[in-house]
This record gives C-alpha cells, sequence and structure tokens, in this order.
C-alpha cells in the first residue's frame, strides 16, 4: 500500500515551488518570449498568406478579363474576316457575271457580223450566178427546154461550196 508521510510530503512541496520559482525567474519569460515571438510570427505569416491570397485572386480576377477581352476580340476579328471575305467574294462573282456577259456580247456581235459577212457573199455569189446564168440563156437564146437544159448543166458545174 501507499504509505504517506507528511514530512516527506512538506518537503516535496517545498522543493516543487523552489524549483517553480527558480525556473519562472530564469527559463519562463524566455520560453514565453519565444512562444509570444513565434505565435506574432505564425501570425505575420498568416496575414501574408492572407494578402498573398487576395493579391492572387485579384490576378486571377485580371487574367479571366483579359481572356474574356482577348475572346471577344477574337470573335470580333473572326466576323470582320468572315465578311470581308464574303464581299471580296461577291465582288468577284460580280466581275465574273460582268465579263462572261460582255464575251457573250461579243461573241453575239461577231456572230451577228459573220452572218451578214456570209449572206453578202451569198448574195454576191447569187447574183454572178443569175449573171452567168443570164448571159448564158441570152447567148444561147434558145427554146424553153433547151434553157432549162443549160441552166441544169451549169447548176450540176458549180463548185459544191458554191451551191451550200
Amino acid at each position: 500500500m501507499l504509505n504517506l508521510d507528511p514530512g516527506m510530503m512538506i518537503w516535496t512541496w517545498i522543493t516543487f515551488l523552489v524549483v517553480l520559482a527558480v525556473l519562472s525567474k530564469v527559463a519562463l519569460k524566455p520560453i514565453l518570449a519565444t512562444i509570444e515571438n513565434r505565435e506574432k510570427a505564425i501570425h505575420e505569416d498568416l496575414e501574408q498568406a492572407q494578402k498573398q491570397r487576395e493579391e492572387a485572386q485579384h490576378l486571377l480576377e485580371q487574367h479571366r478579363k483579359m481572356m474574356a477581352e482577348a475572346e471577344s476580340e477574337a470573335q470580333r476579328l473572326l466576323k470582320e474576316s468572315r465578311e470581308l471575305a464574303e464581299q471580296k467574294r461577291q465582288e468577284l462573282l460580280s466581275q465574273a457575271k460582268e465579263e462572261s456577259q460582255k464575251i457573250v456580247e461579243m461573241a453575239k456581235k461577231e456572230i451577228e457580223q459573220e452572218k451578214e459577212n456570209a449572206l453578202t457573199s451569198l448574195k454576191s455569189e447569187i447574183a454572178d450566178l443569175a449573171v452567168n446564168a443570164a448571159e448564158k440563156i441570152i447567148m444561147h437564146n434558145l427554146d424553153k427546154d433547151k434553157q432549162k437544159t443549160i441552166v441544169d448543166e451549169y447548176i450540176k458545174g458549180l463548185p459544191k461550196s458554191a451551191k451550200n
């Protein structure tokens, strides 16, 4: 069992109080100062971390704004590029239509000119044929059957290009 001696208890308490007094004078102040310094450093670190967090949040917000502005600028430029490309396409189509219309008109004019030239040439040849036929008919001054035979022979003797 436990045996409690009152003299020993008193001396234990006295020793404890003396050690406590010595420690409080010698070690407690430096320990408390160290704890207080450590607490102050932790508090300052927390404040600095909070400031850095707020600054990072601010920078993140600025970055997001810049990204949104860059995105809208890119969309605007893309839209302008599409509009410009469409405008150029329309201009090229318009020019191509105008040029093709000019070419068609020139071709029609050329065809009309060639047609007129062919008709003039044909009229000239027909006139020559008529004159030549009339000349032969007059020179032979023959009856109708003979005249018909002469005209048929003359037509047979013509070059093929004159018949067409």
